[in-house]
This record gives C-alpha cells, sequence and structure tokens, in this order.
C-alpha cells in the first residue's frame, strides 16, 4: 500500500520505486485517479449541504403550517437523494 500523500509530493520518487519493479509512469495514472476521487467527495459533500439546508428549511415550513412549501422542499430533498445515489 502506498501513501497518496507522498505520491502527491513527489511523484518523481514513486515513479523511480515503480520502475525498480518493473513498471513505469505510473504516478500519473494514481494521480488521474486520485484528482478525481476528491473532485467525486466534494460534490457529494456539496450535494449533502445543500440536501441539509433544504431540510431544515422544509422543517420550518411543516412547523408554519406551509404544507405546499413543505412539499416542494421535500420534493427537492428526494430528488437530491436521487442524484446522490447515482454519483455514488
Amino acid at each position: 500500500m502506498h501513501d497518496i500523500r507522498a505520491i502527491r509530493e513527489n511523484p518523481a520518487q514513486f515513479d523511480a520505486a515503480m520502475a525498480r519493479r518493473g513498471r513505469t509512469g505510473t504516478s500519473d495514472l494514481v494521480l488521474a485517479i486520485d484528482r478525481a476521487r476528491r473532485l467525486a467527495i466534494q460534490a457529494a459533500e456539496s450535494l449533502k449541504t445543500k440536501m441539509n439546508a433544504i431540510s431544515k428549511d422544509a422543517g420550518k415550513a411543516k412547523a408554519a403550517g406551509d404544507e405546499e412549501t413543505f412539499q416542494n422542499l421535500r420534493k427537492a430533498v428526494a430528488d437530491l437523494k436521487a442524484e446522490m445515489s447515482e454519483n455514488e
């Protein structure tokens, strides 16, 4: 197992170590996968934050007796949950 932080900080050293094992140019692939993973995590966290804010507003609308707003916000939360499931 390799430390991704070490690969990010010194990809040439990682490539040199992998070259001794018969693998070349590996850091580019590893770093591309790492970037994609980090972007996916960031997108999921952003969606979750948005969903939490909408859920909080839905709770306030329900408490205030505004059923129409509550249902609209509830639908928005369901849509975000579906989007999160697709992204995972």
